[in-house]
């Protein structure tokens, strides 16, 4: 990701635009009207990164989800820093106080720069100075004593920006976790509907394991953040293993999206400083030793997968890992597809898509070859019926799978992690100024 360094003459020209811009989005306003700016406090001269712009939008988000009445705006995204203008028909003193309250809603937020301008120019303080990055004193008693040099406020200021965007990631796999459990119907599998072919597994235990592994994921995408190697990840994968089976009492929820989407997240972190596609940073670092555990696996089995592996050659989460998360990309392609065309149950839709498709491991322990190729071939035909019969069919698919006790968790999976996919290319939609490789 390349790095765009500014100097003072263009800070003072993006200083001088911005009250351009001011002014004239002010014109002929009345005294009951006011303007909003947000802009970013970003120490150095690198002023706008992917870290920072992921921060912005959900300044902007911010704003607009406390419900004022907009009657203009208007975005600049330069490389002296994303910026952001709103003409709101709303007392200026009201504004100004719900939008302090967003800048100390968390950490990061400190980074925001919310100013209030009113008809005439004069711009509102706040009620209460900024607080230091560093020590919690008055910004500006620090500023004054230059009690902190610069390089400590961008360290400080690189930390805020990381652990916020790191938890946003987590957020995002979470939310992708509970999305691929509330889906309804999917045949064989826990839903809001039933438990499918499983008698030890329901919704709630499901959302206390998505709940257990969010530090995980937050840890996965500081990682990427941090360059990191197979090795170090797969050790932190290995203690989310042990935390999601103490909040299941043993049962295996998501093990297998453990390694996955912590690879994936990985990737995203690893975007986040120098750019490129997030599958493939994360099949690069599936490929540190994937042939090796699968020579491993295939010598001397430990798990159900590894036995499917030796058994039927099908590679599962390594291989699709390594290959770039095709049938992710792909089940992702379809949820878009099915979204976009007003289908009922999009995500229904495309988890029947994968399951036709998919050489789900799962499908090949419980039932062999026989049992997956009853299921890919079921879910080809309810692929190639009209949409609008496809739910009724899905529901009679989930009858039958029960009663064979069938369970396609690899589909599963790879609705989660397409779930996750989709958010991030909205999260990164604007975020590389220098464009990007992920979609």
């Amino acid at each position: 990701m390349k790095s765009y360094s500014v100097d003072l003459g263009q800070m003072l020209e993006a200083r001088e635009r911005r009250v351009a811009i001011q002014n004239k989005m002010l014109e002929g306003a009345g005294p009951d009207k006011c303007l909003v700016c947000l802009t970013m406090n970003i120490a150095g001269d690198v002023k706008r990164t992917p870290m920072t712009r992921m921060l912005f939008d959900a300044g902007t988000e911010e704003l607009r989800s406390l419900g004022f009445s907009i009657l203009k705006e208007l975005s600049l995204d330069e490389v002296t820093g994303s910026e952001a203008f709103w003409l709101l028909d709303e007392e200026g003193t009201r504004v100004k106080a719900m939008l302090e309250e967003v800048e100390d809603s968390f950490p990061a937020a400190r980074l925001y720069d919310f100013d209030v301008i009113m008809p005439g120019g004069s711009k509102l303080s706040r009620a209460e100075g900024r607080r230091c990055l560093i020590c919690d004193s008055l910004a500006a008693e620090c500023a004054r004593s230059r009690r902190h040099g610069l390089e400590e406020v961008k360290r400080a200021t690189a930390d805020l920006l990381r652990g916020f965007c790191a938890r946003r990631l987590a957020e995002a796999a979470h939310d992708s976790l509970l999305d691929e459990l509330y889906t309804t119907p999917k045949p064989g599998l826990v839903d809001m509907n039933n438990n499918g072919a499983h008698t030890d597994m329901d919704v709630p235990l499901f959302e206390k394991s998505a709940d257990a592994l969010a530090p995980y994921f937050e840890d996965a995408a500081l990682l990427g953040m941090d360059r990191c190697g197979i090795a170090l990840l797969r050790e932190r994968g290995i203690r989310a293993e042990a935390e999601m089976f103490a909040a299941t009492g043993g049962v295996n929820t998501h093990k297998g999206l453990i390694y996955s989407m912590g690879l994936l997240l990985a990737g995203m972190g690893r975007c986040l400083i120098e750019g490129g596609s997030c599958t493939s940073r994360a099949a690069d670092l599936a490929r540190e030793d994937a042939e090796i555990r699968l020579k491993e696996t295939l010598a001397a089995p430990v798990t159900n997968g590894g036995a499917v592996y030796r058994t039927y050659g099908a590679r599962g989460a390594t291989g699709e890992a390594a290959a770039g998360f095709p049938d992710a990309l792909y089940c992702m392609e379809r949820l878009i597809f099915y979204r976009d065309s007003g289908c009922d149950e999009p995500a229904a839709l495309a988890l029947c898509d994968s399951m036709a498709s998919l050489e789900d491991t799962n499908l090949l322990h419980r039932g062999g070859r026989e049992g997956l190729d009853h299921v890919m071939h079921a879910s080809a035909c309810i692929s190639g019926m009209p949409a609008e019969k496809r739910v009724e069919a899905l529901n009679a698919l989930d009858r039958d799978l029960i009663s064979r006790r069938l369970s396609p968790g690899g589909s599963a999976d790879m609705l989660a992690l397409a779930f996750l996919l989709d958010r991030w290319h909205v999260l990164s939609a604007d975020i590389f100024i220098d464009g990007r490789e992920d979609r």
